[in-house]
C-alpha cells in the first residue's frame, strides 16, 4: 500500500497496513529549509508563491517517513483578504491591523471579490499537487469560523480572548453574522482547495475549547455545520481539529464533519467511545519530541497498539501531533515518530 493510498484509505475508514501520520506544522521554523527560504521572503510573500509554498511543504517529505502533504498556508488568510491587515510580529503571533468591535467594523469588510484575492491559496495546493504526482496524500485547511472570530474581534493572539468571548454574550446577533459570513468564505475557499487537488481539509477551531458546552453549542456548531455542509457536498473529507476540547466530546456528535483532530490530552480511546464513526487523529503531545528519541518511540508504539485495541481496531485512524510542531523541535525526534509510525505492522 503506497503512502497515498494508505492516506485515502484511512480517511474513508478502510483497511490499512498500518496507520498513516502526517503532522501538523510538519513545514515550519524547526526545518532549516524553511528558515532559509523566511531569510529572504516575507511570510505572505511565501504563502502567496505557489512555488517557494511548495519547496517549504516538500521539506518534510523529504526528511521524513510522512504520509501526506499540507498545503503551506496559514489559517488567518480569509481575514487578512477582507481587509483585517495581518502581519506577524516576532515572537508575538498574528496582529490585526483593523479590530473587529462593532457593525461599523463589520461594515469595513470588503468581501467583493474575495476569492479572487484568495487565489493564491489554491494555486499553492494545485502546484504541490502537480508536484506530489500522487506520491502522498494532500490536505488543505482553513480556520475555523470561532477561531477567526476571536483574532478578528481580539486583534490578534490572546490567553483568554475576552473581547471575543464576552460578544457571544453581549452581542450574540454581530458575533454570529461574522462566524457565518466566516463560514460562508472558508467554505468556498475549502472547495477551491478541493477542487485543486487536495485530498480533504481540515479546519483548525484552535480556540474552541475556551467555551462551555453550551456556549460551543449554541454559537458554534451553527456556523461549523454551515461551512461543513458546503464542503462535505464535494464529497471528500472535512476534519475538524479542536485543541482543549476534551469536554466537547459529546457536543461534536452535532457537528457534521466527517472526522475529528484530538489535542494530547483527549485519547484515542475516549473519543472513539464518544464519535464511534468519525475519523480520529492525533494526538502525540508536541512537547514530547523534546524528550529525547527513546520516549518518543516508546510513546508511538503505544500509541499505535492503543489503535489496535480500539472497537474495529486501527480503521479511521491518523498518527499525528495534538498541535503543531514546535520550533527548535529535534529533527532526530521527528524522524523517530514518523519510522515507528512506518515500520509498525499490527
Amino acid at each position: 500500500m503506497d503512502r497515498r493510498q494508505r492516506f485515502l484509505a484511512a480517511l474513508s475508514r478502510q483497511p490499512v497496513d498500518r496507520p498513516p501520520v502526517w503532522l501538523m506544522r510538519q513545514a515550519g521554523r524547526y526545518l532549516p529549509g524553511y528558515r532559509s527560504v523566511r531569510a529572504e521572503h516575507g511570510f505572505w510573500d511565501v504563502c502567496r508563491t505557489p512555488e517557494l509554498s511548495t519547496r517549504v511543504a516538500l521539506e518534510p517529505l523529504k526528511r521524513f517517513a510522512l504520509d501526506a502533504a499540507i498545503v503551506f498556508s496559514d489559517i488567518l488568510v480569509v481575514p487578512e483578504a477582507l481587509g483585517a491587515g495581518v502581519t506577524f510580529e516576532k515572537g508575538e503571533g498574528p496582529v490585526f491591523a483593523s479590530v473587529l468591535r462593532s457593525r461599523a467594523d463589520l461594515a469595513k469588510w470588503n468581501t467583493t471579490g474575495l476569492m479572487e484575492r484568495l487565489a493564491y491559496v489554491p494555486a499553492a495546493v494545485k502546484h504541490l499537487a502537480q508536484t506530489l504526482a500522487g506520491s502522498h496524500g494532500l490536505l488543505g485547511f482553513a480556520g475555523a469560523p470561532f477561531t477567526l472570530f476571536a483574532y478578528s474581534v481580539e486583534g490578534g493572539g490572546s490567553d483568554d480572548f475576552r473581547h471575543a468571548r464576552s460578544m457571544l454574550a453581549s452581542d450574540p446577533s454581530l458575533a454570529h453574522d461574522v462566524m457565518n459570513l466566516f463560514a460562508d468564505a472558508i467554505a468556498e475557499l475549502c472547495l477551491a482547495e478541493l477542487a485543486a487537488g487536495a485530498d480533504a481539509v481540515q479546519l483548525f477551531d484552535t480556540w474552541g475549547g475556551l467555551l462551555s458546552k453550551d456556549e460551543y453549542r449554541t454559537h458554534v456548531v451553527p456556523s461549523l455545520n454551515r461551512a461543513a455542509a458546503k464542503i462535505r457536498a464535494s464529497g471528500k473529507p472535512v476534519i475538524l481539529f479542536l485543541k482543549g476540547g476534551m469536554h466537547l466530546l459529546e457536543v461534536l456528535k452535532d457537528v457534521e464533519v466527517d472526522g475529528v483532530s484530538l489535542d494530547w490530552r483527549t485519547s484515542f480511546t475516549e473519543a472513539r467511545a464518544a464519535l464511534p464513526n468519525h475519523l480520529l487523529q492525533g494526538q502525540l503531545d508536541p512537547v514530547l519530541l523534546f524528550a529525547g528519541e527513546a520516549p518518543v518511540r516508546q510513546r508511538t508504539r503505544a500509541l499505535l497498539k492503543e489503535l489496535d485495541a480500539l472497537p474495529g481496531g486501527n480503521r479511521g485512524c491518523i498518527v499525528n501531533l495534538g498541535h503543531g510542531i514546535l520550533p527548535q523541535t529535534p529533527e532526530s525526534s521527528v524522524a523517530a515518530l514518523c519510522d515507528e509510525v512506518a515500520a509498525y505492522r499490527p
